[in-house]
């Protein structure tokens, strides 16, 4: 069995830094900013605080995909379809070319989110579909963890 855990954290880091003597507070954000930038305070930097948000924990198996056989464009590029929820899946191979092509379609008005088109197997084009939709439910549950400040909106 696995288990897809997705921990939130704010972390607060303190680096310190010399400012130039004489620098108004605009010139001092541009030198705090520059000094970031170019990678010199990444050393400096420490951990100094953590909140913790939020631990939220996925048990069970990668999505099974079970391909359905569709209507074929041709007898050399075999079509499958499969349900997942509100996902549709779909893989077409070309024999002649020897490309497999996966899709992910979410939602009544079918939005694609996920396209492929390889020179790998249906065994391997369906384990890099489960892989991708795994991925997908981690960072769609890290989503459901966003906040916005009133002084944002």
């Amino acid at each position: 069995m696995k288990a897809i855990v997705t921990v939130v954290e704010k972390i607060s880091s303190e680096a310190h830094i010399d400012i130039p003597e004489g620098l108004a507070e605009s010139g001092i954000r541009q030198h705090v900013v520059d000094h970031y930038n170019s990678g010199e305070m990444l050393p400096l930097l420490n951990i100094f605080h953590v909140d913790f948000e939020s631990i939220s924990v996925h048990i069970g198996k990668k999505p099974q995909i079970t391909w359905q056989p569709g209507k074929p464009w041709s007898s050399k590029r075999p079509y499958y379809f499969c349900k997942l929820g509100r996902f549709t899946l779909t893989l077409l191979t070309d024999i002649e070319e020897n490309l497999t092509r996966t899709e992910v379609y979410f939602g009544h008005h079918k939005q694609l989110v996920y396209t492929s088109e390889k020179d790998i197997s249906k065994e391997l084009a369906t384990v890099e579909l489960q892989n991708f939709l795994s991925g997908l439910a981690v960072e769609l549950q890290t989503l459901s963890h966003i906040e916005f400040s009133e002084d944002e909106v």
